[in-house]
């Protein structure tokens, strides 16, 4: 209990020490802006690779199967019964058969380069990611008219395309001939979807699965197949499962990490240095408690002295300057959660931070993970134990009559 008292006796603030309160400062700013740095850069590359990876999904899926011939697959109902059989258990929520080829737009006498894809209207491609911003996402149509097509936002503004036009899909099979002309169709827009990702809300555009057949002469076959599982974690171990259980030639499985490897790598290669650089943040922060402990040793050497002439031990000492490392080191950490944690939920609430539309994003995201706030906080404890054990140790080894005299 002495101990205790001594060390909050010592890091009080006195005329003649002023200094050292000042440095006592310092080092507790020191270690909760590498804290509070720490906190906010991992929530922020968290964040960035959840928002990547719900966008992506949004306008793809967990896990693509296509087959290894051309044509694609002639049965996906009978795929569809393999992955969902109880034996393999794959736990996949939804399988979605879908067509997707490349065509050309023609608006009045405007034309671009498109990806066309055909999808059932009951599968409902269009959600909280992939959202209608104009219209409706219904495909179904009536004989009696032109079949709908949904497009992106971006290619609408750049065409002036509105929901009720009338567009035209070129599309052909194969390479262009005198025998082997292009088809063209016309469709009616009748929605406008934003998925967050320009550069796809540009090309891609949705009709239902049968015109999509249609168009390209495909019969039954479709593309492939796009699998949703109700557990994301177990994504590489179904794609080996369906590789292995699902009949050749059927059976080619990507999943989302692989098909947009560079996207994917380009996030964790943002990851990779941030701890190491933020980390040194903490160890230099770490490093100015070594410093104030020790110039606190030189101020207090005369006190030492007394302290060891009245019969203090060493390990009285030790004590006494570890708990003022330990006062310091927590004070900052505890600092250092609130204002990292602080700046995210202000952030979360106010979108204080944005930035360029280029990040597929228009402000910061952040994903808050109380399990790496805890990491964190433990690991700069256990830093601080370490560096405030030296200059500790260095104060119980002071000789007491060298200390009496020093001035």
């Amino acid at each position: 209990m002495i101990n205790f008292y001594l060390a909050k006796r010592f890091l009080r603030s006195k005329k003649e020490s002023s200094f050292v309160s000042f440095i006592t400062f310092i080092s507790i700013a020191g270690i909760a802006i590498g804290v509070a740095a720490l906190i906010i850069a991992v929530s922020v590359l968290s964040g960035f690779e959840k928002e990547i990876t719900e966008k992506t999904i949004s306008l793809s899926s967990h896990i693509q199967v296509t087959s290894f011939k051309k044509e694609g697959i002639p049965d996906y109902n009978r795929v569809i019964t393999q992955l969902n059989d109880p034996e393999y258990g794959m736990d996949i929520k939804a399988a979605h058969p879908y067509v997707q080829k490349e065509a050309v737009i023609k608006y009045k006498d405007r034309t671009e380069g498109i990806i066309l894809k055909g999808i059932r209207n009951e599968d409902s491609v269009f959600s909280k990611q992939r959202k209608i911003v104009l219209g409706t996402g219904d495909l179904s149509s009536l004989d009696s008219t032109l079949p709908k097509i949904i497009i992106g936002n971006k290619l609408a503004t750049k065409l002036g395309i509105e929901p009720g036009s009338n567009i035209f899909i070129i599309a052909t099979i194969g390479i262009p001939s005198a025998t082997n002309t292009p088809t063209v169709k016309g469709f009616k827009v009748s929605g406008i979807y934003e998925s967050g990702l320009k550069e796809y809300d540009d090309v891609l555009l949705y009709v239902s699965l049968k015109d999509a057949q249609k168009l390209y002469s495909m019969g039954p076959y479709v593309t492939g197949l796009e699998l949703f599982l109700n557990d994301i974690s177990k994504i590489k171990k179904t794609t080996n499962e369906i590789k292995a259980r699902v009949d050749y030639p059927n059976n080619n499985a990507r999943n989302v990490f692989q098909i947009y490897k560079g996207l994917f790598t380009w996030v964790e290669l943002q990851k990779e240095p941030i701890p190491i650089v933020l980390g040194l943040i903490i160890i230099v922060a770490a490093i100015n408690i070594v410093g104030f402990l020790l110039m606190l040793v030189l101020e207090k050497t005369e006190t030492i002295g007394i302290l060891k002439s009245l019969g203090a031990k060493n390990g009285d000492i030790i004590m006494i300057f570890f708990l003022q490392g330990m006062f310091i080191s927590i004070a900052g950490i505890v600092l250092g959660n609130i204002i990292g944690y602080g700046l995210c939920l202000l952030q979360l609430k106010y979108n204080l931070i944005t930035i360029p539309d280029i990040y597929y994003m228009s402000t910061v995201p952040l994903q808050i993970d109380t399990g790496t706030g805890v990491y964190i906080t433990v690991i700069a404890i256990l830093l601080s134990i370490l560096v405030t054990v030296v200059p500790s140790y260095m104060a119980s080894r002071l000789n007491p009559i060298t200390s009496l005299r020093f001035k």
